[in-house]
């Protein structure tokens, strides 16, 4: 992944000499993210594969570990006690549709997102796979399809991953598009005073150092272009200076500044490492951002709550829950209020659900066979519930949803015409989009 600001502590380190060549990739500025930069000027040469906006972004939440469906989206107050868990249920703001008592803020917002509670075919391991491709054996992200099949345009970087590493999620990115498709990644989005490193130049790399290292490319550019005269070398130049522009935009780098927020919002969102990711969020696709993926904290925050390697269901209540809720509620709170939620795709889903009994150790294991995805913006039709479990959420009772059917949903809101062009194919198959999502 192309880095920025890989933060070692909380503490703000700024941008190193060694990260400013990352973003380069050769450390001349970037041949790597040169590249990114023309391949998404190629594939804009190409027809629109949709007629819907072409602008469509998408924030995408990955809830690692594996929330329980139980204590969030498919309470079962009418199971016994071992299956249902400790928890309630309580109302939404749509007439006949309850989901856990964990989550009030979210159910007072029912009626601008969809739940699917029949999402099924997941292995049950900590892979990341099927839920950021929608296969289990696939390597290229969401994010990576979106960034090639979808125009982008401007100074921001088309996808974006918040958070830390995936586990297990060696070689997630472009995959088999390349590495040109791989997200910019933003390790920590707090940092000192919940600041990033921008993306101004370090200490070290002086304005005269950073000049002679553009002139170096110019040079080579002139090499390559008595080498293999041609258009395409020509233009070479074009994708180097949008490079630059990348890296010392004052819009690129005021994205990342959390600290332009009022205090009161950034409370809304919460003072926590998923609140202050998903207001980033929210102002990288504001900014022209396409994609956002974010990881829900490190693995010592995730949803895993077996119980003898961890807390076990008690942290639902007392963690992991009301950051969700708060969290959550206040991105489409704000996305509405700043017209942006129509143009904007949110995402929620983890690896895996939680099997149907608790345990002995008061937690829940991995379950596979059936779990849980919010779905919200993007011409999502809110207040919608998509299929249904069984009497102890184990499997699908009706409608169920397969991954590469959910990548097939979220290919055709984000704008990319499953039906006409086959490029997207080999990403979903023979899949088609659920129904009454699109």
């Amino acid at each position: 992944m192309l880095k920025i600001g890989r933060v070692r502590s909380r503490n703000c380190q700024g941008v190193t000499r060694r990260e400013l060549l990352e973003v380069g990739g050769l450390g001349l500025l970037g041949l790597t993210l040169a590249d990114q930069l023309q391949a998404e000027d190629l594939q804009r040469t190409k027809p629109q594969m949709s007629k819907q906006p072409a602008q469509t972004s998408c924030i995408f939440i990955f809830l690692e570990g594996g929330p329980s469906q139980f204590e969030t989206f498919d309470p079962k107050p009418n199971a016994i006690e071992n299956v249902r868990g400790p928890y309630g249920n309580i109302a939404t703001s749509v007439p006949g549709i309850q989901i856990c008592e964990l989550l009030p803020m979210l159910a007072e917002r029912m009626d601008r997102y969809a739940v699917i509670r029949s999402l099924t075919g997941f292995n049950g391991g900590h892979s990341p796979r099927p839920a950021l491709t929608g296969a289990l054996d696939s390597s290229t992200t969401y994010g990576a399809v979106v960034t090639k099949f979808t125009d982008h345009t401007g100074a921001m970087p088309p996808y974006m991953h918040l958070g830390g590493k995936l586990l297990n999620g060696a070689g997630l990115g472009g995959g088999v598009l390349g590495s040109a498709y791989d997200p910019v990644e933003v390790r920590d989005p707090l940092g000192k005073q919940v600041q990033l490193p921008n993306f101004s130049l370090s200490a070290d790399v002086s304005a005269n150092r950073f000049q002679q290292r553009q002139e170096l490319l110019g040079a080579i550019d002139q090499m390559r272009g008595r080498a293999q005269a041609g258009p395409g070398i020509e233009r070479l130049g074009t994708f180097y200076q949008r490079a630059v522009n990348m890296l010392t935009s004052t819009k690129v780098r005021d994205a990342f500044d959390l600290s332009l927020e009022t205090e009161k919002l950034r409370n809304r969102y919460g003072a926590n490492f998923f609140g202050q990711s998903l207001l980033m969020a929210r102002r990288l696709v504001e900014a022209g951002t396409r994609f956002v993926q974010i990881k829900w904290y490190d693995w010592d925050g995730a949803w895993d709550i077996h119980g003898y390697n961890s807390t076990g269901i008690e942290r639902m209540e007392e963690e992991l829950c009301p950051r969700f809720d708060q969290g959550l509620s206040a991105l489409l709170d704000d996305l509405q209020q700043r017209g942006l939620l129509d143009s904007t795709l949110v995402v929620a889903v983890g690896e895996m659900g939680r099997t149907p009994n608790i345990n002995k150790w008061g937690g829940r294991d991995h379950w596979g066979d059936c779990l849980v995805a919010l779905l919200a913006g993007g011409g999502i039709p809110g207040g919608t519930v998509v299929g249904q479990s069984d009497a102890k959420a184990a499997y699908p009772a009706n409608d169920p949803v397969m991954p590469l059917e959910f990548a097939a949903t979220l290919y055709r809101r984000m704008g990319i015409n499953i039906n006409t062009d086959p490029r997207v194919r080999p990403f979903i198959g023979n899949a088609s989009p659920v129904a009454a999502l699109v």
